[in-house]
């Protein structure tokens, strides 16, 4: 025999949670995009390497809202069916369709390449990531201390734990991807300038 309990109080307030955290996810996406397209880095090479950054942290912020999207989904369609079950309202997860897009990088008719700036953007790309893999954490915390209790909250926290492992892997991922990226980038411009 299974305990069956939702506590509506309790899940409002894991939905107004989740969709705080979400919304700052997509917020320090938008902030890895902007680092990685603002360096004070230009020319030729740098329109490139801005564009190719951009890109790379773009096609991951799109794939990581994709992830989150299902996340907010899978627990949304179990509370749901429990809540309709039991009686009670839905839980409520708002998820940002603003998409993220790198910005496009103008072209100078100069040169100019502040190493410490391109060694600078390490850190702050770092710290998006880290503070990424924090907000999933926190979710997936979050959702495990509702007040709720049965098979269904079972199944949305194993579905939500996958979702986040993928999530985090996709962190990885993308982090040592635009890390290279930059610090190959580094290396042609210290080496040219000999």
């Amino acid at each position: 025999m299974t305990h069956i309990r939702v506590n509506p109080a309790s899940m409002t307030a894991y939905g107004q949670q989740a969709t705080e955290i979400f919304a700052a996810i997509h917020g320090e996406l938008s902030m890895l995009v902007d680092t990685v397209t603002e360096v004070q880095y230009f020319g030729p090479n740098a329109v490139e390497f801005k564009t190719r950054c951009g890109l790379l942290a773009q096609t991951f912020a799109q794939n990581l809202l994709t992830d989150i999207s299902r996340m907010a989904e899978a627990v949304r369609v179990s509370v749901s069916n429990i809540q309709a079950a039991l009686g009670g309202a839905v839980v409520s997860i708002e998820v940002s369709g603003r998409p993220i897009e790198a910005p496009a990088v103008a072209a100078t008719d100069f040169v100019d390449v502040d190493t410490t700036a391109l060694e600078a953007i390490v850190a702050p790309v770092g710290a998006r990531f880290a503070a990424l893999q924090a907000r999933l954490d926190d979710h997936l915390s979050r959702l495990a201390s509702t007040d709720w209790e049965g098979n269904a909250k079972q199944q949305a926290v194993t579905l939500v734990t996958g979702f986040t492992g993928q999530a985090k892997e996709r962190c990885a991922e993308a982090e040592s991807s635009i890390s290279s990226y930059i610090a190959d980038q580094l290396s042609v411009v210290v080496a040219a300038d000999v």
